[in-house]
């Protein structure tokens, strides 16, 4: 049977069911019995308004066709709208009414910086502060009247001020608490804060692959201001190289497809509860590539937050050497180190007098193995703290050898804004003690 056979026959049943009614009023013989008829009609007829009147296609399933003449099956439009979360949520029934309840915490980051001229320079003046540049942070606590905000490094390098639009497209100034390179985090600090929130953090390490999350800031800046994409974790575990100012980095990352722009970095990533899971901080920008951004996952924020209230900085060991990886050594200056070695770290330089010597070649570190100068920082920034001993295992003219060294605090420029008050460098706006 064709498909335009289905569709007639199923006019045809409609056309049926109001068949005795209208043979009624097309009728021209007498009947024999006018009062039958007449009942019969009236009882369809009342059936019918029934029908209507207590609207049975409410509880009805609507069968329609399609284009193919398919059968299918049209079920009728939420009226609440909002993407409903069907349940999944804790807190919420709609993603509407998680993005309307997380926005106050959301708010724009603008790097200010003196502009300077030919005329100004010789003259020893610069100009006014102007807006070089606009992120997005993240208010994670509200205390004594003032709001804490998380960002990126990056949305505010070089700033000599800085301004913070609320939710409400007011803009405030900002100050400085601390910041550090190589995490790409900072921590900011508000005194009007009405009409915020303060963000509630999700444990990153139970965060899945496939789970929902949606990315809250500014891409592209303020004209586009509390803009929401959505995805999911695209991968949960991710180890990524970066270059930072303060030298090359391995930093975990969760990996997400929620669109990702220039203005989101420092912004949230949000689970369907609305609780931080990261900081959204880069993405891959390739013309061939497409949703591949990452964000800094919110366990690794909640540590970088307290040193960086606390210190102004995040203070790292040291063993007090300059580095070179022995892969990127040109080979015809290889042949003069007495190596046979492709991987490994040379020491360049020896700042201090800590039993290592210029030429020697790190291997490994308390017995883990070092390719590259990242393994080495990554071990002594995680594992290791300033006073700590650790060995080191090296080749020095051809002979394996093991030193042991103390490690002395990281020498930084100061990090803590000049104008900042001894309650800024405390941990009072620290909830993660």
């Amino acid at each position: 049977m064709s498909n335009n056979d289905n569709h007639s026959n199923g006019n045809q049943h409609y056309e049926q069911a109001q068949q005795p009614f209208q043979g009624e009023q097309r009728s021209t013989n007498k009947p024999k019995f006018p009062w039958f008829k007449t009942m019969v009609v009236a009882l369809i007829a009342g059936i019918i308004g029934a029908l209507i009147v207590l609207g049975v296609g409410k509880f009805m399933e609507h069968t329609v066709l399609d284009d193919d003449g398919a059968s299918v099956k049209e079920t009728s439009n939420s009226t609440n709208g909002g993407n409903t979360l069907d349940g999944k949520s804790e807190k919420y029934d709609s993603v509407n009414q998680m993005i309307n309840d997380v926005s106050p915490a959301i708010v724009g980051v603008i790097n200010m910086q003196k502009a300077q001229n030919l005329d100004a320079l010789l003259k020893g003046k610069s100009s006014k502060s102007q807006e070089a540049g606009v992120g997005s942070g993240v208010i994670y606590q509200k205390n004594n009247g003032s709001a804490y905000i998380v960002t990126n490094n990056h949305v505010i390098d070089g700033a000599s001020e800085i301004k913070v639009q609320l939710h409400n497209s007011k803009q405030v100034e900002a100050k400085l608490i601390g910041k550090d390179a190589l995490t790409d985090m900072a921590v900011l600090k508000i005194d009007d804060t009405k009409g915020t929130k303060a963000i509630e953090f999700a444990n990153s390490s139970k965060v899945k692959t496939g789970d929902s999350v949606f990315a809250m800031g500014n891409p592209l800046g303020l004209e586009f201001a509390n803009s929401v994409t959505s995805g999911i974790i695209s991968a949960s575990e991710r180890t990524i190289d970066t270059q930072t100012t303060a030298g090359a980095n391995k930093v975990n990352v969760l990996q997400t497809d929620a669109a990702i722009n220039p203005g989101n970095s420092g912004g949230a990533l949000v689970d369907i509860n609305g609780n931080l899971v990261g900081i959204n901080s880069m993405k891959i920008a390739n013309e061939q590539v497409e949703g591949i951004g990452f964000a800094i996952p919110s366990n690794e924020v909640k540590v970088t937050i307290k040193e960086l209230v606390k210190h102004g900085k995040v203070e790292r060991p040291s063993i007090g050497i300059g580095l070179l990886n022995l892969s990127e050594i040109p080979d015809e200056y290889k042949a003069q180190l007495d190596t046979k070695r492709k991987e490994g770290v040379y020491i360049a330089k020896v700042d201090e007098n800590n039993g290592l010597k210029e030429g020697d070649i790190i291997t490994a570190i308390d017995d883990n193995k070092v390719k590259e100068d990242t393994d080495l920082r990554n071990y002594l920034y995680q594992q290791k703290k300033p006073g700590d001993t650790v060995k080191l295992t090296l080749e020095r003219k051809g002979k394996v050898q093991t030193v042991k060294v103390d490690l002395k605090e990281q020498k930084s420029a100061s990090t803590q804004s000049s104008n900042e008050d001894s309650e800024d460098s405390s941990e009072s706006a620290n909830p993660f003690n």
